[in-house]
C-alpha cells in the first residue's frame, strides 16, 4: 500500500544534502518542496511507495529547479505474511527480501551496466529499521509508446547485460542477491492453481467458455502434472545476473549524447537468473500484464533476435535453437499457471475488485489471461522435455 504524500515526512537538512549530491554542487533549498505520488502497479509487498519530490535550490552562481524520485521499501506487512503457510514463510521472505534494491544501489553493481542499459543514479539511501528510502535520479520516458524495433533494442541491451556474466564477468555472490527467484515467485502465485483447475464453477462460467475454449483446462492440467520436468529444464539452463522484472513499466527510453538508452528501474528482484529470463519477461509481461497491443510471436522473434545480438556484442554465442528453448522454458515455468484473477469470474463483486486493482475492466483482464494461455500452450507443444 502506498503511503499518502502528506505522511511522507522529510528532513530539510537531509533533503538539502541529497539535492546537493544530485546537482553536483552545494545548494540551499529555497522555500518549500512538493511531493507527488507516482502511480504504478505494485504487487510486490515490499514496495511502500514511489514519489516525485521537487522544488527550487540556490547555489553560489544560480537558482534553479530540482526534481528527485524517492522509493520506499519495507518489510512485508503481517496481513500479507498471513497468506503464507508457515513452512513457506522463510523462503518467501528470502525471495522478497525488502532491502535488496537498496543494497543493489549501495553496492555499485548498477554503475557498471553495459553500453545501452543504465539504472537511475542513486543519491543516497536512508535506512530506518525495517524500511529504506532510496533517492534516485528523476528519469522521464522520452517515448510514450514503443514499437517492435524499440523492444528489440531493449532486448539487445539486456542481452549485453546477461552476456557479460556468461563470459567475462564473474557472477557476483553477495548474500542479498536473489537466487532461484522464479521458483519462489511462482510457488506463491500458483499456490491455488490446482484448486482453480478443479473448480467446475470457474470453467463453466460463460466468460470462461467464451475466452478460453473447451480444451484449455485439460491442457493446463497436463502442464501442471508435468511441472517438475519444466522446473528441471529451467535448472539446467546457464545462469547469469538478471534484472528479473524488465518489462515495459520498468523500462524507460531516453537519448544521451545521440545514443538511445534503456533505463531500467525497480531492481527489487535482481539476482542470479537463468539464461533468457530477462528477455522472456520483456515480451510476456509487456503484452500480457502491461497490455501492449503487439502480436506475441512477432515481438518474441524480434526480441530474441535483439537479445542474441546483445549476447554476441559481448562475446557470448548461444545457438538459436538453444536460445529459443531457454525462452520457452522460462515462459512456461514463470507464466503459464499464474491466473489468480481468474477465480473471480462470475462473481460481480470480486470481478469489480479485480478491475479496480488492475485499472481496467475485468473482461480485459481475463482476455489477457486467455490470450497468454493460448500463446503459452502453443509454445509448450513445440518443446520436448528431456
Amino acid at each position: 500500500m502506498q503511503a499518502r504524500p502528506e505522511s511522507l515526512e522529510l528532513d530539510r537538512a537531509m533533503l538539502e544534502t541529497t539535492v546537493s549530491r544530485a546537482l553536483g554542487h552545494e545548494a540551499t533549498l529555497v522555500g518549500d518542496w512538493t511531493v507527488a505520488p507516482i502511480k504504478y502497479d505494485a504487487f510486490n509487498p515490499v514496495s511502500a511507495g514511489l514519489y516525485r519530490v521537487s522544488g527550487t535550490a540556490r547555489s553560489a552562481s544560480a537558482t534553479g529547479s530540482w526534481s528527485l524520485v524517492v522509493k520506499i521499501c519495507h518489510e512485508p506487512q503481517e496481513e500479507w505474511l498471513a497468506r503464507l503457510p508457515p513452512d513457506r514463510r522463510a523462503a518467501e521472505l528470502d525471495f522478497l527480501r525488502w532491502d535488496r534494491e537498496a543494497e543493489a544501489y549501495e553496492s555499485g553493481l548498477l554503475e557498471t551496466l553495459p553500453r545501452g542499459l543504465v539504472a537511475p543514479r542513486c543519491f543516497g539511501v536512508e535506512r530506518d529499521g525495517a524500511s529504506a528510502r532510496i533517492w534516485l535520479e528523476d528519469v522521464r520516458d522520452e517515448f510514450s509508446s514503443w514499437d517492435t524495433a524499440r523492444y528489440a533494442l531493449a532486448a539487445r541491451h539486456l542481452g549485453r547485460f546477461n552476456g557479460e556474466y556468461l563470459t567475462t564477468k564473474p557472477l557476483p555472490d553477495q548474500a542479498w542477491l536473489s537466487r532461484r527467484w522464479i521458483q519462489g515467485w511462482v510457488a506463491f502465485f500458483t499456490r491455488n492453481a490446482a484448486t482453480q483447475l478443479a473448480d467446475d464453477r470457474i470453467w463453466a462460467a460463460p466468460l470462461t467458455l467464451e475466452l478460453f475454449g473447451p480444451s484449455a483446462r485439460d491442457e493446463l492440467r497436463r502442464t501442471l502434472a508435468a511441472l517438475d520436468g519444466w522446473w528441471a529444464a529451467l535448472d539446467r539452463l546457464p545462469v547469469t545476473l538478471g534484472h528479473l522484472d524488465a518489462f515495459r513499466a520498468n523500462l524507460l527510453s531516453r537519448v544521451t549524447r545521440g545514443q538511445t538508452e534503456t533505463v531500467a528501474v525497480d531492481w527489487a528482484f535482481v539476482g542470479i537468473a537463468p539464461l533468457a529470463a530477462d528477455v522472456t519477461q520483456l515480451v510476456l509481461a509487456s503484452i500480457f500484464y502491461h497490455g501492449e497491443r503487439l502480436e506475441p510471436a512477432a515481438l518474441a522473434e524480434a526480441c530474441l533476435g535483439g537479445y542474441d545480438r546483445g549476447l554476441r556484442d559481448v562475446g557470448c554465442v548461444i545457438a538459436p535453437d538453444a536460445l529459443r528453448r531457454a525462452y520457452v522454458i522460462n515462459a512456461i515455468t514463470r507464466w503459464l499457471l499464474i491466473f489468480g484473477p481468474f477465480a473471480a469470474v462470475g462473481q460481480p463483486a470480486r470481478e469489480a475488485a479485480v478491475a479496480e486493482a488492475r485499472g481496467k475492466p475485468y473482461r480485459d483482464v481475463l482476455t489477457l489471461i486467455a490470450e497468454k494461455t493460448r500463446y503459452l500452450l502453443q509454445l509448450s507443444r513445440d518443446v520436448a522435455l528431456d
